[in-house]
């Protein structure tokens, strides 16, 4: 991924909403799917954006938990850019409890990671929330 990196004095955050995703609980052998909500805040690099859903295909392609995969996001964001903070939010849905067991067929499962100013600043950590729950986004054309 080295080269997707730039030096950029850019110090907001950068999001990336709405990444699919599709795993394989490791617990069950069956798949669990959804979208992650990734964000960061540079510290001196930024990242192509089409890295960040590279960066999540990468962890969700093994056998998997949710809540591993939300931490491996958010560290793989960390170990490449250093950045001031990250955060990571997953919303998935797993087949285990749709077919099996409980069969709760609309039950969601969200995890999250937070990291240097999402987890230190509450103001911070709020903004970057409001924006992955948000259900106001673009439409697709």
């Amino acid at each position: 991924m080295g080269n997707g990196v730039f030096k950029e004095e850019h110090d907001n955050m950068i999001m990336v909403r709405d990444i699919e995703l599709y795993s394989l609980c490791e617990h069950h052998m069956l798949p669990f799917f959804g979208k992650a909500h990734v964000a960061y805040i540079p510290n001196g690099k930024i990242v192509g954006l089409s890295k960040i859903p590279r960066i999540v295909d990468v962890y969700a392609r093994r056998l998997q938990v949710q809540e591993r995969l939300t931490e491996q996001i958010a560290e793989g964001l960390c170990r490449v850019l250093h950045p001031s903070g990250v955060g990571v939010v997953i919303e998935a849905y797993h087949l285990c409890m749709m077919m099996r067991g409980i069969e709760k067929q609309n039950s969601k499962t969200i995890t999250s990671s937070l990291r240097g100013a999402f987890r230190e600043d509450p103001k911070t950590r709020d903004e970057f929330l409001r924006l992955a729950h948000s259900t106001n986004g673009l439409h697709h054309y």
